[in-house]
């Protein structure tokens, strides 16, 4: 290759690269200049990474967006997996569902997914449901185990064997407290409460969520794959349903002034509390505007 080509090649290939980053930050720029929607997340929306800080020569930091959808109707066997909030199904209005115009089930579910628009909801009624839910489960617990406790004496079961239980019950009682302060400290207040393909579908949703326990919403986009159990070969009348993939925008950049006020993370036991000021920008791109330590920063 002669000297004139190599440099057309490398001028081409300079010309690229600031073409390619001059729509980056021409697209930030544009979500940037206005704001649509502003919330005050916490440690309890935005995951720190494990063991952040510990490794010196990455000195960035992204938080993960922690969010769920409501569990419609939850036993005492689906709590242990419902207090995690891993919950990611989430049942449709049929207008809703059809606008994703799903394949057949032959196709197979995996292979069903669909861009679309889901409907965020933060510390609103979904939230106050699940505190519900939680507060219930755990009045079933203190019943149940208060029974057992009083079967048991009239039993006349040998003293070891009523020591066993009692520490079982004991066990099973420090679970459900542990359960309950995690829903009203720790759980994440953000919900995932509808999906569309059609946008304007959400903008009616969101028209009719008014009043004091609506709290924040907001329309992101999402990528939503039909659910598993619409396939389900039963006799079972089905609910229309869908499984929430990810957000678009599932972490967020956190700059290094502000992540340098985070404390680094050398034991697991103890939970970072702080406060990010997220706003959501004109193509429903979220970035973090400001981040603090809440008082009493780090606590066991």
């Amino acid at each position: 290759m002669s000297k004139p080509e190599a440099k057309k090649l490398l001028l081409l290939a300079v010309i690229t690269v600031l073409g390619v980053n001059a729509f980056i930050l021409g697209k930030v720029w544009l979500n940037r200049s206005v704001v649509v929607a502003e919330l005050t997340l916490s440690e309890r929306e935005l995951d720190v990474p494990y063991h952040w800080g510990m490794a010196k020569e990455d000195s960035s930091l992204r938080l993960n967006i922690a969010w769920t959808t409501p569990w419609l109707t939850p036993n005492e066997d689906d709590w242990q997996y419902l207090s995690r909030q891993q919950q990611r199904i989430l049942r449709l209005q049929q207008p809703q569902f059809a606008s994703f115009r799903f394949g057949s089930c032959t196709d197979g579910y995996q292979r069903q997914q669909r861009s679309g628009w889901v409907l965020l909801e933060f510390n609103g009624q979904s939230y106050q449901d699940y505190l519900k839910q939680a507060e219930q489960h755990y009045a079933v617990i203190q019943q149940r185990l208060a029974a057992e406790a009083a079967a048991e004496l009239n039993t006349g079961l040998a003293q070891d064997r009523l020591q066993a239980a009692a520490k079982r019950r004991q066990e099973q009682q420090q679970r459900a407290e542990e359960q309950w302060r995690v829903a009203r400290e720790e759980a994440t207040r953000l919900f995932v409460i509808d999906a569309a393909a059609d946008r304007n579908l959400l903008q009616q949703t969101l028209a009719k969520h008014s009043g004091p326990t609506a709290g924040q919403l907001l329309l992101v986009p999402a990528d939503i794959q039909l659910s598993y159990t619409w396939c389900q070969d039963d006799k079972a009348e089905k609910q229309p349903e869908v499984l929430i993939n990810r957000l678009a925008v599932q972490s967020l950049y956190v700059a290094k002034p502000y992540a340098q006020r985070l404390p680094i993370d050398t034991d697991r036991q103890q939970k970072i509390r702080f406060q990010a000021q997220v706003y959501y920008g004109r193509f429903a791109e979220p970035w973090i505007a400001n981040l603090a330590l809440a008082s009493g920063a780090v606590s066991d």
